[in-house]
């Protein structure tokens, strides 16, 4: 990681640096494993090339640029394609560093409710595509084990697919 430390990353697991033309300057190893590339790949990205959806990117990052901090919900692309859900707090720090640290979405129910709640239509899409994302990822993890979990995940997906259509 760099030289310089920051208090806000000290204890945390999932640590991304980038510079103001948005390319990864520096990542830590649990980043390289959430989303499938070693560091020298992810050092020759940007965050449009690890995110899921690249049209949303340059007007998020201009605005935690403008503001300093910006704290929310993403889906990045892991390697092999697949979408990973986190949720990220990010920093523009005084000396000029660019940092954010993820935390992997894990509360599908928690992500679900968000959505539902949500008044403003273009954020409701955006949260109804997390949860969605999240109730997939938790169905391949349950694996048909468990029928009443599988049934309460195909209604909390069919709900969010009717806000949305």
């Amino acid at each position: 990681m760099r030289e310089h430390q920051h208090p806000e990353l000290q204890t945390e697991k999932y640590v991304v640096f980038v510079d103001a033309a948005r390319r990864y300057t520096d990542c830590s190893n649990d980043v390289c494993e959430l989303v499938g590339y070693d560091r020298s790949e992810i050092l020759n990205k940007t965050i449009d090339d690890l995110s899921f959806d690249k049209t949303s990117v340059p007007h998020l990052f201009e605005k935690y640029v403008r503001e300093g901090l910006q704290d929310g919900e993403y889906i990045l692309r892991h390697k092999a394609g697949k979408p990973v859900l986190i949720k990220y707090r990010a920093w523009v720090f005084d000396d000029g560093c660019h940092a954010a640290v993820w935390n992997p979405a894990e509360q599908w129910e928690q992500l679900y409710l968000d959505a539902i709640i949500e008044l403003k239509l273009d954020a409701l899409r955006n949260k109804v595509n997390v949860a969605l994302s999240a109730i997939r990822q938790r169905k391949f993890a349950v694996n048909g084990n468990d029928p009443k979990i599988h049934q309460k995940l195909r209604d909390a997906e069919s709900a969010l697919r009717s806000l949305v259509s």
